[in-house]
């Protein structure tokens, strides 16, 4: 993830079964919109109901506007199974203030079986919200009523440049989610235009992401990496902010030794066409990042990762300042989660935070990304969120709520 207007959520997509191949690395194919006609989204108003506070809840999603205005996604037990908690906060998350209840579930693993269930949180203005992933609700009061949208399921959505961007599926029976769409809408409107009508995808694809820089905008579309299949990435790429659309290959495809297979399996953006990628070898340890500073056109390898760890998340606060973290875990025993922080465009790293905790049934989340240059958030542990307003060089953590 990135600086906050750029960030791009990752949510999980199960195969429908063998997809086409990447094209070569060096390959790329013009794509132009689709002209179908717009996807159109129920408008039904559902109301929300007042909740039991934030104090037993555990945080999934972060999304925030500026350095002090923020909304905070969380999931607490309830009579139901899982209820979605929402909280806002107006000073950088010193204080948490609790909105209504959204009408959804809310979890990490959402069920694909119908159940109105979402897992991210994002706002594109202070009155216009998404929950999603694979439900979709959207609000146009700042989060105290949600509208539940109907048509496809949504995988992920990002907010760029006054448009909504989404990866979205018609129907879960493959199983999982088929036929992936790219589609768009203005802030607050519920009518979709589609953009590529059938997104390629990996073999076993579990994961989507957007990820935005200004024009340029990156749609991943990852392979699962359990098992002896590949995951190599497949990359769509556009510079006119939707616009026109270029099919790419794995940014990280061509760097490993031979034999070895090695993946993007996350994306951030910086202001200026830059944007990182964390790449993991299929088999093993060595994870490493890669950088374009050219809209994703072509991609440096810039250095490799304190061994040992297993990093998920990457953040860019800018070309040279790049942070990367341990990601979302569930079991039971003690864990301790980390963020490394690089400041030299990811030559060197050093641990900059750790949380040590026991995991309980509700996991460890994980969510790092940069609102500006210098201010980013980073979330270790189910109850607190940590801050740094100096580029990642130090971390405070607060409670939450």
């Amino acid at each position: 993830m990135g600086i906050s207007s750029l960030i791009g959520v990752v949510v999980v997509l199960a195969s429908c079964g063998p997809s086409p191949h990447s094209p070569s690395h060096a390959s790329t194919t013009s794509i132009a919109p689709t002209t179908s006609s717009p996807v159109t989204t129920s408008t039904t108003t559902t109301t929300s109901v007042s909740g039991s506070g934030l104090a037993a809840s555990s945080l999934q999603d972060l999304s925030w506007l500026s350095t002090t205005e923020g909304w905070a996604l969380a999931t607490q037990a309830c009579a139901t199974g899982s209820c979605a908690r929402l909280a806002y906060t107006t000073d950088g998350g010193d204080q948490w203030q609790q909105l209504p209840d959204p009408p959804t579930a809310a979890s990490r693993d959402c069920p694909l079986n119908g159940t109105t269930c979402v897992s991210g949180v994002r706002f594109a203005t202070s009155m216009v919200g998404y929950l999603f992933g694979p439900s979709l609700l959207m609000t146009t009061d700042g989060g105290h009523t949600w509208q539940l949208q109907a048509g496809p399921l949504v995988e992920t959505l990002t907010v760029a440049d006054g448009v909504v961007f989404r990866v979205a599926y018609g129907h879960s029976g493959c199983p999982g989610p088929c036929q992936p769409t790219l589609q768009e809408a203005p802030f607050g409107s519920g009518t979709w235009q589609t953009l590529i009508g059938q997104l390629s995808t990996p073999d076993r694809s579990s994961l989507a992401q957007i990820v935005a820089s200004g024009q340029d905008l990156l749609v991943a579309m990852y392979g699962s990496q359990a098992g002896p299949f590949s995951a190599q990435a497949t990359v769509y790429r556009s510079t006119d902010v939707g616009g026109s659309w270029q099919l790419m290959s794995d940014p990280c495809a061509v760097q490993g030794p031979s034999g070895v297979e090695e993946d993007l399996i996350d994306l951030a953006g910086a202001p200026g066409g830059f944007f990182a990628g964390l790449c993991s070898p299929h088999v093993g340890t060595g994870s490493f990042v890669m950088t374009s500073t050219d809209g994703g056109s072509s991609w440096q390898k810039v250095g490799a990762l304190p061994a040992g760890q297993i990093l998920n998340e990457l953040a860019a606060a800018s070309s040279s300042t790049l942070a990367v973290s341990t990601g979302a875990t569930s079991g039971a025993g003690p864990f301790t989660a980390q963020v490394f922080v690089s400041t030299d465009g990811g030559q060197r790293w050093t641990r900059a935070a750790s949380d040590s905790q026991q995991i309980t049934s509700m996991g460890v989340p994980a969510w790092l990304g940069f609102e500006t240059s210098q201010v980013g958030r980073w979330i270790g542990d189910p109850h607190s969120v940590w801050t740094t307003d100096d580029g990642g060089n130090h971390w405070t953590q607060a409670p939450f709520p």
